[in-house]
């Protein structure tokens, strides 16, 4: 499968770049899937909230869709006529269990090698973007897997949070698993955009 005509955004926590990116896609977006599911174990997640504001006051209609409890004719009604899937942070492997569990890895890495579906992700979606979520694995994490690939749209890992004091865990993931997968490592106000193969570091705060 080829990536030639895919358009990700992959972020750590800030959305500042997330406007310009939404204006330079090929299609004007209407209507985004907001995907939640990785923040359902946490106490609270603001961030959500954050979000789906932000897609409204850019003017795309934004529809909710939890992985936790979606099958896979749910998945293709929500998708049906969407030109953005959002999927926030939370807890990486309880994102890719329900990930695997609802379809949603073949139906979106599909949609976005297509071009049909622009994705943005935000730690915990931004990692689900590349080839593996290993350096994401926390012993908190309540999600189970038997395998820990992601959706394999960007050949490199993101690695999320960098100024929360991660650098030295950063850095050692790097050597440790650069041999297999490219790393990178972004700060919370920094974000990947990605247009088919070539991508950049935006400034995100």
């Amino acid at each position: 499968m080829t990536f030639l005509a895919a358009r990700l955004f992959l972020g750590s926590a800030g959305l500042g770049a997330l406007p310009a990116w939404l204006g330079s896609l090929p299609v004007v977006p209407r209507r985004a899937v907001l995907i939640p599911t990785a923040a359902n174990p946490l106490p609270s997640a603001p961030f959500v909230g954050v979000a789906a504001e932000l897609l409204g006051t850019e003017g795309v209609a934004v529809d909710v869709l939890d992985l936790e409890r979606a099958a896979g004719d749910d998945l293709r009604r929500a998708l049906d006529g969407a030109q953005v899937v959002f999927v926030t942070g939370g807890y990486p492997i309880f994102l890719l269990e329900h990930v695997r569990r609802s379809g949603f890895d073949r139906l979106a890495a599909t949609a976005v090698a297509d071009g049909a579906l622009a994705y943005a992700g935000i730690s915990a979606g931004a990692a689900l973007a590349g080839p593996d979520l290993r350096a994401l694995q926390a012993a908190d994490d309540p999600g189970t897997v038997d395998s820990t690939a992601g959706l394999g749209l960007v050949p490199f890992v993101v690695l999320p949070h960098r100024n929360r004091g991660r650098a030295a865990r950063h850095d050692r993931l790097a050597r440790e698993l650069g041999g297999t997968w490219r790393m990178i490592s972004i700060n919370d106000d920094q974000a990947v955009g990605v247009a088919g193969d070539a991508f950049e570091i935006l400034d995100s705060g």
